[in-house]
């Protein structure tokens, strides 16, 4: 598995809430959120509890189910204890990529909680698989509103699920990857302002073309970076 990742705080925030890291077969992206910087801390802690999680790759849903709710119990406990990360919180999208069979097939698994992204980009067609917990991510699957109408929705980053919240749901997907095929990970810096088409636009140049990751952020902060930009690519 080959990776390309970027970061940036984008061209309105003055610190950076985002968070990731990049390991042989594990990909994690973070986006904080808190006053007094304390997204920048549940963000940094669920990035420290993946990162010394003693991964196999035996039971990758187990796996990834258990260093998501460590990382959950990290950042509540730590909000709990500490008046001034009262509130603070996290999204998480894990993904542990297998290693190719015979067949030249690996497997996805996702762990996820909040609005940051996962997609899969294979034969030209690049496909969200992880779902928005968020409001407009619910009116949006219940067939309320249209994507259109979801970009300016004045809800649009209000979550239903995040790290530290008391009742967390962690949504799981596993499937198969053939190879050729791109995970991208991203925040909703990115998501929020380019649209899947132009994802897929530049994902289509090819992995080794450019330095897809830095493109997107690029690509955002063109369209106002009005949040912090994080992403990551990587090609099975």
């Amino acid at each position: 598995m080959d990776v390309k990742s970027a970061t940036d705080v984008g061209r309105v925030r003055e610190n950076n809430e985002d968070a990731f890291w990049v390991a042989s077969n594990c990909l994690v992206v973070c986006d904080g959120m808190g006053g007094h910087q304390a997204g920048e801390v549940a963000a940094a802690m669920a990035i420290q509890t993946v990162s010394e999680f003693p991964f196999r790759g035996q039971d990758p849903e187990e796996e990834v189910m258990a260093a998501i709710w460590q990382a959950q119990e990290k950042i509540a406990r730590a909000s709990a204890e500490n008046a001034s990360y009262s509130g603070m919180g996290s999204t998480i999208t894990l993904v542990w990529i297998s290693e190719p069979g015979q067949d030249g097939i690996s497997r996805l698994t996702c762990g996820h909680v909040g609005d940051s992204r996962c997609y899969v980009y294979s034969q030209g067609v690049l496909e969200q698989i992880t779902s928005d917990h968020s409001v407009v991510g619910a009116l949006l699957r219940s067939g309320n509103i249209t994507s259109l109408e979801a970009r300016v929705h004045p809800k649009k980053h209000v979550l239903t699920q995040a790290l530290g919240s008391p009742d967390v749901k962690i949504e799981l997907i596993s499937r198969d990857l053939e190879p050729g095929s791109l995970v991208l990970l991203c925040t909703d810096g990115l998501s929020d302002l380019v649209d899947d088409s132009q994802i897929a636009n530049i994902l289509q140049k090819g992995f080794d073309s450019n330095d897809l990751a830095q493109d997107l952020v690029d690509l955002a902060n063109a369209m106002g970076g009005i949040d912090n930009i994080t992403v990551i690519v990587a090609e099975v």
